[in-house]
Parts: structure tokens; C-alpha cells; sequence
């Protein structure tokens, strides 16, 4: 075992590979970014030194190699390491040369984190060890009130029956304002079956995966994103995945010894896939509505502000208008004594244009009519910039109860 402790530790990370070069490359980049790091080259002595550890010097994660030659291998490290209490939350990234839906799938049951093919770069080894330990720390932070919500929920339902839980769900499935609450109620509805579900909501805008701990994982995501392609309806070992187009459920604890239990469980999970679907179809056309509210809002007032500076420069052309025309029509006359015109030819011509301009200016007090348009379109377009659609904050993480 050799331990890194010339650097400012940030994070303690331990590396499990009995490969020296990949153990190197790992350590190198990890103590350039800081983080204080120890080597170990089975899994039988990851263990021992863990067992060993006082809680204070645990690491924060673990790169794991899955394929080592002597011992154990990392599936099986990771499984003892889950069954003790000093190491069951331990962020474990999984190390292979193979990524395939089955390696993951094999990661996920022996409770990995994330899964990480070799050959790696730099940029994604730290990228990972970040997302590893920032979403334990979110976990941690968001678990008590997540089985505090869950116990709420499953004491409410404890004595309905199934189909009332189901009818009971879609209604509260329609009466969800965000991804976030559609997901959490979905998790409190099956956790009353005694099922462990994990939930991938998808819109155009945005996709959220939840499970009854908090946040998905990043292995957790990626073995819903390998699966939400498969069937509508389809099992592998005690796991079922419900598929829709916004909508995944996975449920990691089928009762596979009880086949009837089973089928009344994918019976009632499916049609609550559908309600949820459905759900989400209105969460997203909400949000829809909130942006074109939006956007109409914001051309209300810039077409207002245009009509209004139209009808400010139109008020000015008149005034414009009437003083030019005065003017034209005191320059006309001063001409008079230039010009050498008898009186009847100058009241002629006087009266000439002043019966023009007169003409002009009532069509100036006729056009009043479109003033009154200017006002009234203005008014219309400050109504429309004043129009909006609700939108609730995102709620604190919680299942809904009805």
C-alpha cells in the first residue's frame, strides 16, 4: 500500500487496481487536482485497511477495478463493501475494459455509483470523482426528508387497496405542477406496494431521474438511459422496466418467487407509467404556456411602445402641419405688394388658400377617429403585456399526499 500525503488534501479517494500503470495514471492526475490518494492492489486488502480505518480517515470514494488478477474481484469488493455500515454509502466508480448494458447492469447490482471504460482521460477522471462525492453529499442531505415523505405516504395508504392506490396516484399525477413532485409522488405510490423505484422524467426541456435515496447516480441514470429504448414492458431478474415516451420507471425488488404478486405489481405499475405520462404531457405543455406567455408579453410591449411613439409622432406631424401651413399662408400674402395685384385679385387669391388650407385642417379634425384607434390599440396591447401564467417554484423534495 502506498499513501500520497505531500499535497493539500481536499478529498481522500482510494484506488483499487492491481495495475500499477493505471493505479499511476489515476493517482498522478488526482493529486495534481489536490486530492490525497491511497493505493491498494486487492480487494481482500481494500477491505482490511477499510476495517482497520478509524471513521475520520475513510475515504470520500473509491475507483474500483472489477477485473483484478489475485482474490476477489470488484464486483464482489463492492458487494462486502455495501454489507458494512462504515463503507454502505462509500461512492465506488467502477474501473473496466468492457461497457456494455450487462457490465453495468452487474456494476449497478453490486451497488456501484458509476462505471468508467478504460482508457480514460484526465478530464473524465476528475469529472467523475467530483460528480461521485458532490452527489453523496446531496444524498445526504436530501435522504432523511425523502424517507420522512415516503413513511408519510406509505402510512396513508397502508389499508387501501391496490386499484384505489392507482386511482388515488392518477389523481394527484394530474394535479403535479412540476417533474420534481410527479417524480417523488411516484416514488412514495410504489414504495406503498413495498417496491423500490427509481423514475426518469423526460420533457424536451429537461429530464430528471429520482430514486427513494434522492438524486440518481450516475450509473443509475446511465442503466435507464441504456434501457428506456428496450420494450414497452420487459424483466431481467428481480428488476421490471415500465417505458414510455416521458417516462421510465425501474423497480429494483420485484417478488420474482410469487408470479402472481408479480403480475398484479407490473399491472398496476403500468397503468401508473401511463398516468404519469399523461402527467408529464401537462407538465410540459405548462411550461409551454408559460414561455409563450412570455414571449406575447414581450411583443405586447414593444408593439405597444412602437404605437405609441407613432401615435406621438403623428400628433406632432399636425402641429407641424398647421404652423407650416400658417406660415405659407402669411408669406403668400406678404407677397401682395411685390407683385403689384389689383385687391379683387389679392381677396381671390387669399381666399384660395386659405379655403385649401381650411380643407386640410378639417381633414386633420376628421382624422381624430384614428387617434381614438391608437388609444384603443394601445390599451389592448397593455392588457396582453400584463397577461401571465402562474408557474410554481420547484417544491422542496417530497411526495405529495392527497
Amino acid at each position: 500500500m502506498k499513501e500520497h500525503s505531500d499535497q493539500v488534501a481536499t478529498s481522500r479517494i482510494l484506488i483499487v487496481d492491481d495495475d500499477p500503470v493505471v493505479a499511476g495514471m489515476l493517482g498522478v492526475t488526482l493529486v495534481a487536482a489536490g486530492c490525497q490518494i491511497i493505493e491498494i492492489n486487492s480487494g481482500e486488502e481494500a477491505l482490511a485497511w477499510i476495517a482497520e480505518s478509524d471513521s475520520g480517515l475513510l475515504p470520500d470514494m473509491v475507483f474500483l477495478d472489477i477485473e483484478m488478477g489475485m482474490g476477489i474481484d470488484g464486483f464482489e469488493t463492492c458487494r462486502r463493501l455495501r454489507a458494512v455500515d462504515a463503507s454502505r454509502d462509500l461512492p465506488v466508480i467502477f474501473l473496466s475494459g468492457h461497457d456494455e448494458l450487462d457490465d453495468r447492469l452487474r456494476a449497478y447490482d453490486a451497488g456501484g455509483s458509476d462505471f468508467m471504460a478504460k482508457p480514460f482521460m484526465p478530464d473524465e477522471v476528475l469529472r467523475k470523482a467530483r460528480l461521485a462525492i458532490d452527489h453523496k453529499r446531496r444524498q445526504e442531505t436530501t435522504a432523511a426528508e425523502i424517507k420522512s415523505s415516503s413513511d408519510m405516504a406509505m402510512n396513508a395508504l397502508t389499508n387501501l387497496g391496490d386499484a384505489e392506490v392507482t386511482l388515488k396516484f392518477s389523481r394527484g399525477a394530474l394535479g403535479c405542477r412540476t417533474l420534481r413532485a410527479m417524480a417523488a409522488l411516484t416514488i412514495g405510490a410504489m414504495a406503498d406496494f413495498g417496491l423500490h423505484c427509481h423514475v426518469q422524467l423526460r420533457t424536451p426541456n429537461a429530464t430528471l431521474t429520482l430514486t427513494p435515496h434522492g438524486p440518481a447516480s450516475p450509473l443509475e441514470e446511465s442503466v435507464i438511459e441504456k434501457s428506456k429504448d428496450m420494450d414497452r414492458i420487459f424483466s431481467f431478474g428481480n428488476r421490471l422496466i415500465i417505458n414510455y415516451d416521458n417516462v421510465s420507471l425501474l423497480i429494483t425488488n420485484m417478488p420474482v418467487a410469487d408470479q402472481s404478486l408479480c403480475g398484479r405489481i407490473r399491472d398496476q405499475a403500468a397503468t401508473m407509467a401511463e398516468a404519469a405520462e399523461l402527467a408529464v404531457g401537462n407538465i410540459d405543455l405548462r411550461n409551454e404556456a408559460v414561455i409563450r406567455a412570455d414571449e406575447l408579453r414581450s411583443l405586447s410591449n414593444v408593439s405597444r411602445q412602437s404605437v405609441e411613439e407613432l401615435r406621438h409622432n403623428y400628433r406632432e406631424l399636425q402641429v407641424a402641419t398647421r404652423l407650416e401651413l400658417e406660415t405659407m399662408t402669411h408669406s403668400i400674402e406678404g407677397m401682395y405688394v411685390h407683385l403689384g395685384l389689383s385687391n379683387h385679385q389679392e381677396f381671390t387669391i387669399s381666399d384660395t388658400v386659405r379655403n385649401a388650407v381650411g380643407q386640410v385642417l378639417t381633414l386633420f379634425e376628421s382624422s381624430s377617429a384614428l387617434d381614438h384607434n391608437f388609444a384603443s390599440i394601445v390599451e389592448g396591447l397593455t392588457r396582453a403585456g400584463e397577461y401571465t401564467v402562474s408557474q410554481e417554484d420547484e417544491a422542496p423534495l417530497q411526495v405529495e399526499l392527497w
